[in-house]
């Protein structure tokens, strides 16, 4: 409904939950479109690092940006909460690349490497099962 002149545009209730329901549903699939969108890009990178090395420096950098980040977000006093929230998500970010990076360093090499373990990425990934 277009308002008339001198009127302010307003949703009724029914208009505002619809929108609001689009937004949950579109938000449900935008999370997993972006995780895959990291996925394959992250796939294609390591794909271009040929040596273990390679790899491993790679990795240790993301792994010492989620580092840095999860200290920067636990220097942020909780009274400010906008900030600790994008310092949070931020750091959220950086280990979540670290992880699918890791993931794409595996798959290529055919196993975990050594550096998996060192430093940094011994803090930010996950640690690999007990074999049974």
């Amino acid at each position: 409904m277009v308002p008339r002149a001198g009127e302010t545009a307003a949703l009724d209730g029914a208009s505002m939950r619809r929108l609001v329901l689009l937004a949950a549903w579109l938000g449900a699939f935008a999370v997993p479109a972006v995780a895959a969108d990291l996925e394959t890009g992250m796939e294609k990178l390591v794909d271009h690092l040929d040596t273990p090395e390679m790899q491993c420096g790679f990795l240790r950098t993301l792994c010492r940006a989620a580092v840095d980040s999860i200290e920067r977000a636990n220097s942020v006093p909780a009274t400010a909460d906008l900030l600790a929230t994008r310092q949070d998500l931020r750091a959220d970010q950086h280990v979540r690349e670290a992880v699918v990076a890791a993931v794409a360093v595996e798959r290529k090499a055919g196993q975990r490497l050594a550096c998996f373990d060192e430093g940094d990425c011994r803090v930010v990934l996950p640690r690999p099962k007990p074999a049974k």
